[in-house]
């Protein structure tokens, strides 16, 4: 499972762009309201701005340019006014930047990729293996950024025979740019992921009778006692794309016999809202196998967290993989239905039944 913050981490590292603190203070004279911070570009978060002492809020008392490292105050801070400026600045990007490179980077990392389950593959599904590779394409992209800035400087030649080749940044950009397609490139064939990967697939045979795949097992050996195990095979290769949906994906894993909960966070008011979950074979499934108990641990205007629980006896008769989901119903409109989460459910079968 890839995080944000991870991937985040990892290419200012691979970049040289790492995040450094800065001072800026200056004397207001009562009538200038911009003040340039001696840094850029400027994250918002952690940025304190003190006027004679006092702590000036973000938007209503000031904004800034965060490209440019420009604070502008609503009020001119009067003559003689300190003005004292903390926070963090970097030296290419800012992380919202960034942001936009890593999940351009997963997309087209992961583009039309399932994984056995059937469900597209996301950044918390990419495999610990292939975080490195999705940091270097977010690293190509950012550096297709700098090589474009780059692309608009020219050589200076002075009269006096002195020349300034400022050019041979975005040659080197691009060189660099080289480099980081070939080192993706090697990681991708030899792992067999990403932009470059081969697809394989697995022929399987078709039932004239039902039209759908025949299963597949495990192999055994002839003196393996045990149930056979079901094998769920990636389908990549069936001409389809993982079909979009409005709801969230959640899958939920589970031991037979053992109770679960789960907490979820909505970023708004629950309050005239009550959500049911249920597990079902398949959608749409006439057999329910299992109702979650759902409770609404806490909500604000911003902030509301909604649990879902099963007791240990409402996970003991489940099957090793079914459905569900979460949807919400209004009190104040009937004809209001929404489902928020989806998802598939596994269950692992328990060994001790006393």
């Amino acid at each position: 499972m890839a995080l944000l913050a991870d991937l985040l981490s990892r290419v200012r590292l691979e970049l040289g762009d790492e995040a450094k603190q800065f001072v800026y203070s200056s004397t207001g004279d009562g009538t200038n309201t911009r003040f340039y911070v001696n840094a850029k570009p400027v994250e918002l978060d952690n940025l304190t701005v003190l006027v004679a002492g006092t702590p000036i809020p973000y938007p209503a008392g000031y904004t800034i340019e965060q490209k440019t490292g420009i604070i502008t105050f609503a009020v001119a801070p009067a003559n003689g006014a300190s003005v004292k400026v903390t926070g963090v600045t970097n030296r290419y990007f800012l992380d919202d930047d960034l942001c936009i490179f890593i999940n351009t980077a997963v997309i087209q990392h992961s583009h039309n990729r399932t994984d056995g389950t059937g469900s597209a593959i996301t950044l918390a599904s990419i495999p610990a293996v292939e975080e490195y590779p999705v940091a270097i394409l977010a690293v190509i992209e950012a550096l297709w950024a700098l090589a474009t800035d780059a692309a608009f400087d020219i050589n200076i030649f002075a009269p006096d025979g002195v020349t300034i080749p400022r050019s041979e940044r975005y040659q080197q950009l691009m060189q660099t740019i080289n480099q980081r397609w070939e080192q993706y490139n090697q990681l991708c064939h030899a792992l067999n992921i990403g932009l470059w990967r081969l697809e394989i697939g697995i022929l399987r045979r078709v039932s004239r009778l039902t039209n759908k795949l025949v299963p597949v097992y495990m192999s055994q050996e002839i003196d393996d006692g045990r149930r056979p195990e079901r094998v769920y095979i990636t389908n990549d290769l069936n001409g389809r794309t993982p079909t979009p949906s409005t709801a969230q994906n959640y899958d939920i894993v589970l031991y037979q016999g053992d109770s679960y909960e789960c907490t979820f966070n909505f970023p708004f008011n629950t309050t005239n809202l009550n959500f049911k979950a249920q597990i079902r074979t398949y959608p749409n499934a006439p057999a329910l196998y299992g109702t979650f108990t759902v409770t609404k641990v806490s909500q604000t205007n911003a902030l509301s967290v909604v649990k879902i629980e099963l007791t240990s006896s409402e996970t003991e008769y489940l099957p090793r993989r079914a459905f569900w989901d979460l949807q919400a119903t209004s009190t104040v409109d009937p004809d209001f239905q929404q489902t928020y989460i989806k998802g598939q459910v596994f269950v692992t079968q328990q060994v001790t039944l006393d």
